[in-house]
C-alpha cells in the first residue's frame, strides 16, 4: 500500500477521471484513490464485525467495483463529502453484496494490502465505540498525517529540514527540548524559534484545511469539518 502521500491528490478531480477518462487514466486515477480510502473502510468493516480476513475481502471487493467505474458513478461534488459518499456506499455494499461469493481473491482488487497487519492492530488499539466512528477517527487520522507530510516535504524543499525536525513536535504538544537550547544547537537567535514555532503551526493549518477542501461538497464549509474531525480525534 501506498504511503499518505498520495493522499493531496485524491480529489474530485480524479473522480472525474475515473468517470471520463480513457482506461489507463482512469486506473491510475482510481489506484490512487484506493491506496488511500481503504484503511477508513476496512475499519469500518471490522467494526461491522467482520473477521479481519472478511474485511479485507470486502474491501477488495467493494474497491475492484471502481475498476469497473460503478463505484464513482454517483460521486458528485455538489452533493456532499467524499467521506460521506464513501461510507454510505460501502454500508450499501455490505448490506447487499455476500462476500463470500463476491469478493475476488485478496490482491487480485487493485488494493494492495501488504500492511493489512499493521493496520489490523491500528484498528485493535482504537477506542472508537462503532464502526462509523472507527471509519471517521482512521479518516481523521489520515488527513492529518498527510498534512504533516506535505508540511514536512515544503520545508525540506526549503532547505530547512532540520528546523522542521526541531519544531515538529510543537504541532501536537510541547517541545521536550527548550527553546534556548533548539536555538543554541541550530545556531540561530531565540525569537527566530519563537517564530519558527509559529510559522510552522500556522503552514499546518493551511495544509490541514487544503487537504480538507479537496475532499467536502461543492458550497460545504471546510472550517465545520475541520472542528468535527479534530472532536473525532479528541474523544
Amino acid at each position: 500500500m501506498q504511503g499518505n502521500s498520495s493522499f493531496q491528490a485524491t480529489r474530485w478531480t480524479l473522480v472525474q477521471q475515473i468517470k471520463e477518462s480513457n482506461a489507463a487514466d482512469a486506473q491510475e486515477a482510481l489506484n490512487v484513490l484506493c491506496s488511500m480510502y481503504w484503511r477508513p473502510l476496512y475499519a469500518f468493516a471490522r467494526g461491522y464485525g467482520r473477521s479481519m480476513e472478511d474485511a479485507e475481502d470486502v474491501v477488495q471487493g467493494f474497491m475492484a467495483k471502481g475498476i469497473e467505474k460503478a463505484l464513482f458513478s454517483a460521486a458528485d461534488k455538489e452533493k456532499g463529502k467524499m467521506r460521506t459518499f464513501l461510507l454510505t456506499a460501502f454500508k450499501r455494499y455490505l448490506r447487499d453484496e455476500h462476500v463470500k461469493s463476491t469478493a475476488q481473491k485478496r490482491g487480485d482488487g487493485k488494493v494492495d494490502t501488504t500492511d493489512i497487519a499493521a493496520e489490523e492492530e491500528r484498528w485493535a488499539d482504537s477506542d472508537a465505540v462503532d464502526p462509523t466512528a472507527s471509519f471517521d477517527k482512521r479518516w481523521a487520522i489520515i488527513v492529518v498525517e498527510s498534512a504533516r507530510e506535505q508540511l514536512e516535504k515544503k520545508y525540506e524543499s526549503e532547505g530547512k529540514t532540520e528546523l522542521y525536525e526541531a519544531l515538529a513536535d510543537s504541532l501536537t504538544g510541547e517541545l521536550e527540548e527548550s527553546y534556548q537550547s533548539i536555538a543554541d544547537r541550530l545556531e540561530i537567535s531565540l525569537s527566530a524559534v519563537k517564530v519558527g514555532v509559529h510559522r510552522l503551526r500556522k503552514r499546518f493549518g493551511e495544509m490541514l484545511r487544503a487537504e480538507i477542501v479537496e475532499t467536502i461538497g461543492e458550497g460545504e464549509d471546510p472550517d465545520q469539518e475541520l472542528r468535527y474531525l479534530i472532536g473525532i480525534l479528541s474523544d
